[in-house]
């Protein structure tokens, strides 16, 4: 029996170090019918060079001319891989290790429902190997994103299947059909939320999103940038969470964005003693640049 072909669709920006150990991990993958595709987000030159010497004949590269940001940049892998005839199409963030039998699990859980549309594995921390960093979840209306299995040791969850609502675009192994009848990622997020919004529309179009913890992956989490939270981030998860919220649920809206702003102004109490005064301006920029209806990539000048 032919084994169906799966695109891996890895987004570079700047990180070819990650991206190399990703590939290297990949090599021994024991599922073998699958291409790899990776897109870089218009990285530094000197990426760019190293990219084509060491793997321009092993992989497809796709150069962007500008920094399509998660969204846009894995919407151009997604079509490539379509347009190759993929059956499958895996989306892989660049700073993660596999382990070899990760994908042909997950390729096997296609089998047990014909309603799956989207199957991702357990992943864990690399640098904690036996504690989750994420395993999916449910999305909060009030909140205005998704919430997840996450920092807990691998003994305190079952080690079962489950049915979630969301999981991280972290990785995703997601069904051709899937995108004929969703379509691709919403490219007005740029950065953050993109996968919880295409996690709900897959789940309001009757597909079901599973996560199997016998597929594993190891997600290189930089700590320390966590318990700092650049203001990057911050920017985009808050502009971004007033957007989902508005376009999926709007009748709801009104209190999604009281509790979210209930919530900033909570924080900014608490960063006005602690001296943080440009997460102040970042979240009032995120507000004021959602009203203007100002998304996808941001002028990110904050004072």
């Amino acid at each position: 029996m032919n084994q169906p072909l799966v695109y891996i669709v890895i987004l570079n920006w700047n990180g070819f170090k990650d991206t190399s150990e990703l590939l290297e991990s990949l090599s021994e993958v024991t599922y073998r019918n699958y291409k790899v595709v990776i897109i870089d987000n218009n990285s530094l030159k000197y990426e760019v060079e190293q990219l084509d010497k060491n793997y321009g004949d092993k992989t497809h590269i796709i150069y962007c001319e500008e920094n399509l940001g998660f969204s846009g940049g894995n919407n151009v892998g997604i079509k490539y891989s379509l347009e190759s005839n993929a059956d499958y199409i895996l989306l892989l963030n660049n700073d993660v290790i596999v382990e070899p039998n990760f994908l042909e699990i997950l390729l096997n859980k296609f089998n047990t429902d014909s309603k799956s549309g989207v199957v991702a594995p357990r992943i864990n921390y690399f640098n904690e190997p036996n504690k989750i960093w994420t395993e999916g979840g449910k999305i909060s209306r009030i909140r205005g994103s998704g919430f997840a299995v996450s920092d807990k040791l691998e003994t305190e969850i079952p080690q079962t299947d489950r049915n979630v609502n969301f999981v991280s675009g972290c990785c995703m192994l997601i069904k051709r059909e899937v995108f004929r009848n969703v379509g691709l990622f919403d490219e007005r997020y740029f950065l953050y939320v993109e996968d919880t919004d295409f996690c709900y529309r897959l789940n309001k179009a009757g597909y079901k999103i599973y996560v199997t913890p016998r597929s594993k992956i190891y997600h290189k989490v930089n700590r320390s940038a966590i318990k700092n939270f650049s203001e990057l981030p911050l920017y985009y998860t808050t502009r971004n969470r007033l957007y989902f919220a508005k376009k999926n649920f709007p009748a709801f809206f009104p209190l999604t964005s009281l509790y979210i702003y209930t919530v900033m102004v909570v924080k900014s109490c608490i960063w006005i003693f602690t001296d943080k005064f440009k997460k102040i301006s970042t979240v009032r920029k995120a507000f004021k640049d959602f009203r203007l209806e100002k998304m996808g990539k941001t002028d990110f000048n904050i004072k």
